[in-house]
């Protein structure tokens, strides 16, 4: 179980590591430290998560008082109800990024930054969806072999699809096509691309499950 001494040892290497990028002043020493903040942050989610999944909320006054210290320390971990754990905000990502943008962290980074703004994101959005679409489709085109590529093709199928369900909802006629034809395209590629493996069949499902509600909707 999560204890006290557990959560200050984490603490104490957020800590260490702030000093370390507060003392830094070249970009790419800065950049660096700054990472390795967002690394000891996820961590801390990491150990929430562990303790909400094996405990559930048993100690739910240990895990309010490390979100709370966090907070202090200016990192922000919050609580989804919907998924039922916690998120890093990730911050120091954005701020690592703002430095080297084709730094040697950026895949991860910007990964992290994607997987949050997926689950936290409002999907009748449709400004919001759209923007996040761009990124995980520049990510794709990016980071074609990075080990989550899969799970970001799958957020873009998400998104693709709840962005027609939005237009189509509006009558917005040649938006719902133009996303129809996105979606289907993607999730063919998808197919292919990962062809034997888990992402190939869950893409095939869905497009399944998108053609079917496509013709219901008609």
């Amino acid at each position: 179980p999560l204890t006290p001494a557990i959560l200050n040892d984490a603490f104490e290497e957020l800590e260490q590591a702030q000093a370390a990028a507060d003392r830094e002043t070249g970009n790419a020493d800065k950049a660096s430290a700054i990472y390795n903040i967002a690394i000891n942050a996820t961590d801390l989610m990491t150990l929430l998560n562990q303790e909400i999944q094996l405990h559930g909320k048993e100690q739910q006054e240990l895990l309010d008082e490390a979100v709370a210290v966090a907070a202090e320390l200016g990192i922000e971990i919050t609580w989804s109800e919907d998924h039922q754990r916690y998120f890093y905000t990730g911050n120091a990502y954005r701020q690592y990024l703002e430095l080297v943008p084709d730094g040697l962290n950026a895949a991860n980074s910007r990964y992290h930054l994607i997987e949050t703004g997926f689950y936290r994101g409002d999907a009748g959005n449709r400004e919001e969806l759209d923007t996040r679409a761009a990124m995980e489709s520049d990510f794709l085109r990016r980071y074609p072999e990075y080990g989550n590529a899969g799970r970001v093709a799958m957020f873009l199928a998400i998104d693709y699809r709840d962005l027609w369900r939005l237009c189509h909802a509006t009558k917005d006629r040649e938006c719902a096509d133009r996303y129809a034809q996105r979606n289907r395209e993607h999730l063919e590629a998808i197919a292919d691309r990962y062809a034997d493996g888990k992402t190939g069949e869950m893409a095939r499902t869905l497009l399944q499950r998108f053609e079917a509600e496509i013709a219901d909707s008609q």
